[in-house]
This record gives C-alpha cells, structure tokens and sequence, in this order.
C-alpha cells in the first residue's frame, strides 16, 4: 500500500515539476518545451516515476564509485540521465542547452526526494 502511495504522489509531484520547469525554463531561456495534453502530461510523469523508482537505484549502484568520489555531485548526473533517457521515449519533451538540463533534473529531484521525505 504504502509504494502505490508513493507511486501516486510521485506521479503528481512530477507532473507539477515538468509544468513548473515549463513555466521557469521557458520564461527565462526559452528553452524547456513541454508540448502535449494533460494525458502526455501523466504518462510522461509516469514514465520519471518508474525510472526513478526502478532504473535510479541500479545506476547509483554502477556509479557508486563517482558518487563517493565526487561527494554526490555525480547524483546530478543520474538525475539528468533519468530526464534523457526520459525525454527520448517521448516526443512531447525538448530540452537543448546543458544548464536547462542540469536545472531542471535539480527540480524534479526536489520534488521526487519530498515523496521519499514524506511518505
């Protein structure tokens, strides 16, 4: 019961995180395009969801020695590489400069860790 809470939430937690990042990143670079339906929406939240949840743990077991190394810097990189691997599956996703990706993949992990905080 208690991950089918968290799977829930996560998927609203990041459906509120992709429209936020829509709203800052478009506003500020013109460069975070989310263009799809409010049904693109939760399927592309879901499809963060389920990587975060079962893809994320099996690469910070591969680079758990960068992630000592740099003192979890390199979680950044997990986190954009979840966004990537993300953004390929879907069309309706386009993001370009680097710091986009950095800064949007720094959000969405704001929103995925309250989910873990509190439930």
């Amino acid at each position: 019961m208690n991950f089918l809470k968290k799977l829930f939430f996560g998927i609203i937690l990041n459906s509120l995180a992709i429209l936020l990042c829509q709203v800052v990143f478009n506003e500020l670079l013109n460069d975070f395009y989310f263009q799809g339906t409010f049904v693109q929406l939760v399927l592309l939240a879901s499809l963060i969801t389920f990587l975060n949840f079962f893809i994320k743990p099996l690469l910070r077991l591969i680079f758990l020695p960068f992630i000592w190394i740099t003192l979890g810097l390199f979680s950044f990189v997990i986190n954009i590489i979840i966004l990537k691997i993300a953004a390929l599956l879907t069309s309706s996703l386009i993001i370009q400069l680097p710091f986009t990706w950095l800064a949007a993949s720094i959000i969405l992990s704001f929103f995925n860790s309250l989910i873990h905080k509190s439930l």
